[in-house]
């Protein structure tokens, strides 16, 4: 859960007075929340200029707040993102936050991190995050800005989303290597908890197609020995998702490939260390 951090000091005040204002209607201010282990987002649409979305994706991505229009592309200046105290209060001026270059024809106005985070807290307090800039499709400056209306109706889901968003993503997960001991096929315990950690994942994220699971040893011994070696790392993978794990076997698929697809040197110890193995790959 986002926690409620002390806001950053903002003393500089701005005054878009005559900037195009865009904000939802206070009888019609729509907000949809997305939620997923892989992906947490809240939209605001904004009428006349597109949206508002606050997200924050599996792994290691960063928390962002992001205005976003079809119709009111930029100029080449800056994009000032403030925040306007509650209407009851009747302050035309605003904070100013951050001034960021913009580009020709911009359409997505981004901030990330703390900076996001304290937008949403603005939020919750009753003040609206903004985003000033010129327009070229209007030939002037613009202002969007988030309504609070029914925002504490939304937010809370949105945050244990948050509470709930899992630790990795694809890709911190569509490859593994499990390593095995000279002419062994057993799994480690160490190689058991990498395995669950993907079955894990592979629950949660409904795009994968696949899991394929590749059998390999090194050059060590005969090839009558290796094939059903490096068969067996494959298979005691798949055993362990199925039975341990209940990863849907239709998912599974294994093939072994003896010592044809090193990934080291056979000449060293430490090389054909590497070669026993069985790689495990997600499939979108």
């Amino acid at each position: 859960m986002l926690s409620k951090l002390a806001l950053i000091p903002l003393i500089l005040m701005t005054s878009a007075v005559q900037a195009e204002q865009f904000l939802a209607p206070m009888t019609n201010t729509q907000w949809q929340v997305i939620e997923s282990p892989l992906e947490c987002i809240l939209i605001q649409q904004i009428p006349g200029f597109g949206e508002a979305t606050f997200s924050q994706y599996s792994g290691n991505s960063e928390f962002s707040l992001a205005f976003s229009t079809k119709t009111h592309l930029s100029t080449q200046t800056n994009v000032s993102f403030e925040i306007a105290e509650a209407p009851w209060q009747n302050i035309e001026q605003r904070r100013h936050v951050i001034s960021i270059p913009t580009a020709n024809d911009q359409r997505v106005f981004t901030i990330s991190g703390e900076l996001a985070k304290h937008a949403l807290t603005h939020l919750e307090e009753g003040r609206s995050p903004a985003i000033r800039y010129y327009s070229k499709h209007m030939n002037k400056e613009i202002s969007a800005l988030i309504s609070t209306v029914h925002a504490t109706d939304s937010i809370p889901a949105f945050q244990q989303c948050l509470d709930n968003l899992s630790p990795y993503s694809f890709e911190d997960k569509r490859n593994l290597t499990i390593h095995f001991e000279l002419e062994k096929s057993k799994l480690s315990s160490e190689a058991q908890n990498a395995l669950t950690t993907l079955a894990d994942y592979v629950k949660i994220d409904d795009s994968i197609k696949r899991v394929a699971i590749t059998g390999h040893t090194d050059n060590h011994g005969r090839r009558s020995l290796n094939g059903p070696l490096s068969e067996s790392r494959a298979t005691v993978i798949k055993n362990f998702l199925v039975q341990q794990c209940e990863v849907p076997e239709q998912l599974i698929t294994t093939s072994y490939y003896l010592e044809r697809k090193p990934i080291a040197t056979n000449k060293t110890l430490k090389g054909r260390a590497l070669n026993r193995r069985s790689e495990v790959e997600l499939i979108r």
